[in-house]
């Protein structure tokens, strides 16, 4: 017994008639015939009784209606719910690695964008610095990093787009002599105690700091390296020192800190995206080109 004895079983039961039934079914009127002499000869009994103008149940054609139809819709309850791991099996996956600054910067909105775009993609979002980000895309456990300021072997060795700019500003406690302030001159900040990033996790980190120092025409101390931009912010709200970090910071949380736009000297950060040269990325220009939109 097949599926198919079934269907055109129920369906004649429902016409009363061979040939709506092959009608409805688009076969022939001997294969609708033909298929339900068979489940009879199956089953054992008679299903209609054959009558001038139609057919009518037989007492074991009502009972087995009744039974035709469960298996039918148990069959096809199995179809729907195997359509789930039929579409995660074409499931594509794109690993990223962002900055936090990318979150409510540019990431979140494209993100969004794309799931719309995409429905078969499924992006996944990794917290990561820099160095990481590079080592992850080196070793295949990401798929396009959002790494900030690319260093030389990034733009060398991988696709690199630029997603934004951003302008870099003076961070200092609330209770900094220039807290009231809306921007500052670097150079008024010679005095202080600077705080930076560790180059293990941002490199290129000392080399922009000396030269924003050098082009200021200040020399200060650099006291403590952090290994993040949320402990960059936690030590300067701390009292720890000053520091010069991305103005797309000051949307995540921050407190105890004032963000100063720098009026000299100017410098801005390119935020890039950087990806494999190798492999199957159209998925991951797609996200790219969405999150330059925003």
């Amino acid at each position: 017994m097949e599926l198919r004895h079934l269907r055109y079983f129920v369906m004649a039961a429902e016409e009363t008639n061979i040939s709506r039934a092959a009608s409805r079914l688009n076969v022939s009127q001997p294969a609708v015939s033909r298929q339900i002499k068979d489940l009879e000869e199956e089953l054992g009994v008679a299903l209609f009784d054959r009558e001038h103008n139609g057919l009518s149940l037989t007492d074991a054609g009502s009972t087995a209606l009744v039974q035709a139809r469960e298996v039918l819709r148990q069959s096809g309850a199995l179809v729907d719910s195997m359509k789930s791991f039929a579409r995660n099996d074409r499931m594509v996956s794109i690993k990223v690695g962002f900055l936090p600054t990318a979150l409510p910067g540019f990431l979140t909105e494209g993100m969004r964008k794309f799931n719309r775009k995409y429905e078969n993609v499924c992006v996944q979002i990794f917290e990561m610095s820099p160095s990481e980000q590079e080592k992850a895309l080196r070793d295949g456990e990401i798929d396009l990093a959002l790494i900030g300021d690319p260093c030389p072997e990034i733009v060398r060795d991988f696709q690199v787009k630029t997603v934004k700019t951003t302008e870099m500003a003076i961070v200092v406690p609330d209770d900094h002599r220039l807290a009231n302030r809306k921007s500052a001159e670097l150079g008024e900040l010679g005095d202080d105690k600077f705080l930076t990033l560790h180059e293990d996790q941002f490199p290129g980190r000392p080399e922009m700091m000396a030269d924003m120092f050098s082009k200021a025409g200040i020399n200060p101390e650099v006291t403590i390296r952090a290994k993040g931009l949320s402990e960059l912010l936690g030590l300067v709200g701390g009292g720890a020192g000053v520091a010069i970090a991305p103005a797309d910071l000051e949307q995540l949380p921050h407190s105890g800190v004032i963000f100063l736009k720098i009026r000299k000297p100017k410098l801005s950060l390119l935020f890039s995206a950087a990806w494999r040269k190798s492999g199957d990325t159209k998925a991951v220009k797609a996200l790219v080109e969405l999150l330059m939109d925003n």
